[in-house]
């Protein structure tokens, strides 16, 4: 019985492999096979996903780059290398590998020989685009970056690292499970990551992995055998692979139908509130994510402080919230989250600057604001209770909030609000909204928006009419150009904002464009190097983030301030007025400001947008201009961009009218100045005056010339920045600034005489910066 063990000793020894290469290993062939079988589902997975699309490369060639890690992993175990020197070698191998294949996959047929020449080529090629890369990512904080080639070499570094990593586990360490463990996560976290179906790659790697444990155990019991000398290692073999191959076909049979049948979600609490943690996360991963491929939804349900558009649109088909309104509320308006300011002329908005005010429940959370709806006319109360669900982000309300029933954080971008977020508490809340009136004798008609004007005030001409000049691209101004035509024939005034706005948005909404949640394919073969306006404006085609960006962008380079606002699309209401608003709801539209009007909605996405209805009015007689010659930046312009030149007149110049226009306004500026100095002086505080009530009003009247402070501003920053424009008051600042701080920060009781010292200082500082503003008026004359 002993005597067939010998040669089956000497087949399984170990140290003899590490001695010396033989041709077998001591596993046996099988065991190679399901090593780099488990490789190779995770390469099939990544393949069959698409992530790079066809046009830059294939990935077939993933599982040969998973066989070759394998390999090597085989060939360190039997030269006997430790853990390190096998992982330092592979990746000196992966190193020069890898991107000679990328290099070769972007150079394509261009180079088909292996001559030093080529092979310099190849490496060439791909560190550009890994230069690329880093330029587009790092160096310009881009959003994302156009190359795709470097995807190759990231998706064939993981394929290799993981059949090295599981070749050494088994071959050098004897960890099968070690192996199965650190490729299946890997396979399995792609497989969460696409939408594709891929149950024949994971029935293919739950058979590599089973074979591999019950071929190493089997294993194992050879060795044991041989070395008790209890019987023939062959037997035992033999048995185990047989009980379990059995055991295999049943498991597998038994899983596919249970796949088939199964419709229970043990798990589904265990996530109901990690989604709406994913948003940041989410917003990171599009930087570096490939753009290829069907990318399963993470389930988020939500707005961050930014978002970019990378051509695929997602929405989840979970329930958001619940609004109960008054079951007699005829209107029915957007769920508004918030709005975003900044467009980076690639592809992301953002909130931009943005500082944040606490507020009590039920307080009037933007008064004080650019945004106080109580300053507008036209409007109404809306009220209604919100119940969250899946979306449990910012505070949603229709149009302007004015109140809510618990404390509550109103983040601003340059005074104007952005959002409104929760200060404690969850569950249901109530909402107080101010809506626009729509027709009536004070509401909102197309009429009155027309003679608005374009008297805007200064933090709106300077915060919402930028934009980057390469956003806008040939195609998009063929388009502005096209809508001023068509507003050229509007029946109102000729070269009113309205108009405008009103055509440009009945143009994105025609036929001429079409929607589409997913143009990755379009984007990808058409817009390389465009902005998302651009981009839109070439391909005709896209979601709503793509025709809300090219509106609002379109808009300022016409001279009208707009923004881009996001929530909600209303749904109808039951009986009892209760609206269940899903989550395939999110959606974003514009706002466009008018003087004494605030921000008014457009909504150009086609058949999914829901314009506001706004009713076209009676005759409405123009208000008379504002003596005030708006400064840099805040000129009234004609949207339409006609030109004021007489027939003949060259560019940049302009034709004489005489300067006694230009007297009589000059004298009517003085005396209009004068008259505020001595209004501001008979007003004046004589008494003592508290430091906040000074300081607020020292912020407000500074704000009305350009000089008010920021929302991410100290008192002191604030006081040094207004003390370089007013140096003769610094003095009065300081007194002002510090009472301020203590009071507000040390919670100080101020005598009476430190009362009137600030009430003293605030008199001087309110001339001073009269007389600032004035300066100021005169340079631009």
């Amino acid at each position: 019985m002993s005597t067939p063990a010998v040669p089956v000793a000497r087949s399984l020894d170990i140290s003899s492999i590490r001695r010396g290469f033989s041709l077998r290993p001591a596993e046996g062939w099988l065991t190679v096979a399901m090593v780099a079988l488990l490789a190779a589902s995770f390469a099939l997975s990544l393949n069959d996903a698409g992530w790079v699309p066809g046009s830059e490369g294939s990935t077939g060639y993933l599982v040969w780059v998973a066989v070759a890690g394998v390999l090597f992993g085989l060939l360190a175990a039997k030269a006997g290398w430790g853990r390190w020197r096998t992982y330092l070698a592979g990746a000196v191998v992966a190193g020069l590998l890898l991107p000679f294949i990328a290099g070769g996959i972007v150079l394509g047929s261009a180079v088909d020989g292996f001559d030093p020449a080529s092979i310099a080529l190849r490496y060439r090629a791909a560190g550009d685009v890994a230069f690329q890369v880093w330029a587009d990512l790092v160096r310009d904080n881009r959003p994302f970056t156009d190359q795709f080639a470097h995807y190759h070499m990231v998706f064939s570094a993981l394929v290799w690292t993981a059949g090295q990593v599981a070749a050494t586990a088994v071959f050098a360490r004897r960890r099968p499970l070690d192996a199965v463990v650190i490729v299946g996560l890997l396979t399995l976290a792609n497989m969460g990551a696409t939408g594709r179906d891929q149950l024949q790659i994971i029935v293919l790697f739950s058979i590599a992995a089973l074979v591999l444990l019950i071929r190493a155990h089997s294993f194992e019991e050879q060795v044991t055998w041989m070395r008790r000398r209890i019987g023939d290692p062959a037997a035992v073999s033999a048995l185990y692979l047989r009980g379990g191959g059995s055991f295999i076909a049943a498991a597998v049979i038994g899983a596919l139908f249970l796949t088939a049948t199964a419709s229970s979600a043990p798990l589904q609490g265990f996530w109901a509130d990690v989604p709406q943690k994913l948003v940041g996360f989410s917003q990171w991963l599009q930087r570096y994510a490939p753009t290829g491929g069907e990318p399963r939804p993470l389930g988020v349900v939500g707005f961050g402080s930014s978002a970019t558009t990378r051509g695929l649109w997602q929405p989840s088909d979970k329930v958001a919230f619940t609004a109960k309104v008054a079951p007699t509320e005829v209107g029915q308006f957007k769920w508004r989250a918030g709005a975003y300011a900044v467009y980076d002329g690639i592809a992301s908005w953002s909130w931009g600057d943005s500082g944040t005010i606490k507020h009590d429940a039920d307080t009037s959370l933007l008064k004080g604001t650019g945004d106080d709806p109580s300053l507008e006319a036209g409007r109404r109360e809306f009220r209604a209770t919100i119940t969250p669900g899946a979306y449990d982000g910012s505070i949603v309300s229709p149009q302007t909030i004015e109140r809510v029933d618990r404390p509550s954080i109103v983040r601003l971008d340059c005074n104007r609000y952005t959002t409104v977020e929760s200060g404690s508490g969850s569950g249901s809340y109530t909402i107080t909204a101010l809506v626009p009136v729509l027709g009536g004798q004070d509401g909102l008609t197309q009429n009155r928006l027309r003679i608005a004007g374009t008297n805007y005030p200064g933090d709106i001409t300077r915060n919402y009419l930028s934009y980057p000049a390469s956003s806008v691209g040939p195609a998009a101004r063929a388009i502005l150009a096209d809508v001023r035509q068509i507003a050229a024939t509007a029946p109102g005034p000729k070269g009113n904002a309205y108009d405008l706005a009103f055509a440009l948005q009945q143009y994105l909404q025609s036929g001429r464009f079409t929607y589409s949640a997913d143009v990755q394919t379009e984007v990808h073969e058409q817009c390389s190097g465009l902005s998302t306006v651009e981009c839109f404006a070439t391909i005709r085609t896209g979601y709503c983030e793509y025709y809300a960006a090219t509106m609002a962008v379109l808009l300022r380079s016409a001279n009208i301030p707009s923004r881009i606002a996001y929530g909600f699309l209303p749904t109808q209401p039951t009986a009892d007025g209760t609206e269940t608003v899903m989550a395939a709801s999110a959606h974003w539209w514009v706002e466009a400001y008018f003087p004494t009007y605030g921000w008014v909605e457009f909504d150009p996405t086609g058949d999914v947008g829901r314009p506001l209805p706004i009713p076209s009015g009676g005759p409405e007689t123009p208000k008379p201009s504002s003596l005030f010659s708006p400064g840099a930046g805040e000129r009234a312009t004609d949207p339409l961009a006609r030109s004021s030149a007489r027939p003949g007149a060259t560019p940049g110049t302009t034709t004489g009218t005489g300067s006694g226009p230009f007297i009589a306004i000059a004298i009517l500026l003085v005396i209009g100045i004068g008259a505020l100095a001595l209004t501001a002086r008979r007003r004046a505080p004589r008494k003592p005056m508290h430091p906040d009530q000074a300081w607020g009003s020292l912020g407000r009247l500074a704000a009305r010339f350009g000089f008010g402070p920021r929302p991410t501003q100290t008192v002191y920053e604030y006081a040094g920045m207004l003390g370089d424009a007013v140096p003769t008051v610094r003095a009065e600042l300081s007194t002002v600034a510090r009472a301020k701080v203590e009071v507000a920060y040390g919670r100080q009781e101020l005598g009476l005489e430190r009362l009137r010292s600030i009430g003293e200082a605030y008199r001087r500082l309110r001339f001073a910066i009269l007389r600032l503003g004035l300066r100021r008026f005169t340079r631009r004359r």
